[in-house]
């Protein structure tokens, strides 16, 4: 896999211990990853995570936490 420019992670309220990473190849594919297990990675598609956040925002995701 070619180099990762990954965000500065997102962590949660318990201390940092829930962080999650977002990233890009250099072609733009988006990757995700917990900072916990960092070489378990996810990738999608640039649409894919542009529906899984309009989703997220709009509350369809809110059964999950």
């Amino acid at each position: 896999m070619s180099e990762i420019r990954w965000q500065e992670p997102l962590c949660g309220g318990n201390g940092g211990n829930t962080c999650i990473q977002i990233g890009h190849t250099a072609d733009g594919t988006p990757i995700l990853r917990e900072t916990a297990h960092p070489s378990e990675m996810v990738t999608t598609t640039r649409e894919g995570l542009a529906y899984f956040i309009e989703a997220a925002k709009r509350g369809e995701l809110d059964h999950l936490v």
